[in-house]
């Protein structure tokens, strides 16, 4: 199972209690996941990451596996792993074996071998405007998660922007992960996780402030609901079917009292 996946389900459920003689686990857990998002092989752009404690770190932007390998020593404290447009069966291995725990690729352009790996999470990229037809499509195959847009500044939000991540969550049974361009305010941060966002995408380029605040804006977020759960449970398409009708008796079969 990967590191990124169970991180995610201690968001969602509440981190369990370590048992046995292991490093002591913080209770607190944020009330949606933070991943950050870093260009290239820029070690100092990977330090300025790791110094907020995100909950994941994603690299784009690098033309092979072997560029991984100058971020290993920066990155080996954290849950990392790359953000590429296509991605082969070899890249895929290649780029695990230097570590990466999350893949994340487009939907052409990937081979079908690179979703094969149990260690490492695969995360699918999307559009918010991708059609229905393509959702429930995507919901049957072996990802865990997808990063969707939701451009602008959050003060520009409307409900249709919420609309599409409804529109998502309700045909999907992934995790979702919403890729912002700035921090959202912690009422909007609420919203987000009530229509099924489990996580956030920033650039390292908001600034280190920026993301400070936001981790801790995270953290300082209310336990969710216990109507809140995980992505496991399965989404069935169609209408939902009630056997009450098919149980009632029939009238023609009640017996007459008069009589």
């Amino acid at each position: 199972m990967s590191k990124f996946i169970d991180r995610l389900d201690e968001i969602i459920e509440g981190a369990p209690a370590r048992m046995g003689f292991g490093p002591p686990r913080a209770e607190k857990t944020p009330g949606l996941a933070l991943i950050i998002q870093i260009s290239g092989n820029r070690k100092t752009d990977a330090a300025t990451a790791t110094g907020v404690s995100p909950d994941c770190i994603l690299v784009s932007g690098l033309t092979g596996p072997t560029q991984a390998d100058d971020l290993k020593d920066t990155l080996s404290d954290v849950i990392w792993g790359i953000r590429t447009d296509s991605l082969s069966t070899d890249d895929a291995k290649a780029f695990e074996e230097a570590g990466s725990g999350v893949l994340a690729f487009q939907l052409k352009g990937t081979s079908i071998g690179a979703v094969s790996s149990e260690n490492a999470a695969k995360v699918l990229c999307i559009d918010t405007d991708v059609d229905i037809e393509e959702l429930r499509d995507i919901n049957s195959l072996p990802v865990d998660a997808v990063i969707f847009p939701l451009p602008g500044a959050s003060t520009s939000w409307t409900l249709d922007d919420l609309a599409k991540v409804a529109r998502i969550n309700g045909r999907l049974g992934k995790y979702l992960l919403a890729e912002i361009t700035e921090a959202p305010s912690a009422d909007d941060l609420k919203v987000l996780r009530t229509a099924g966002v489990n996580g956030l995408v920033l650039n390292v380029s908001a600034g280190k402030e920026s993301l400070e605040s936001l981790k801790q804006t995270l953290m300082d977020m209310p336990k969710a609901g216990p109507e809140k759960s995980g992505r496991s449970n399965a989404i069935l398409p169609g209408a939902a079917y009630s056997s009450q009708e098919e149980d009632a008796p029939s009238p023609e079969h009640e017996e007459d009292d008069e009589e």
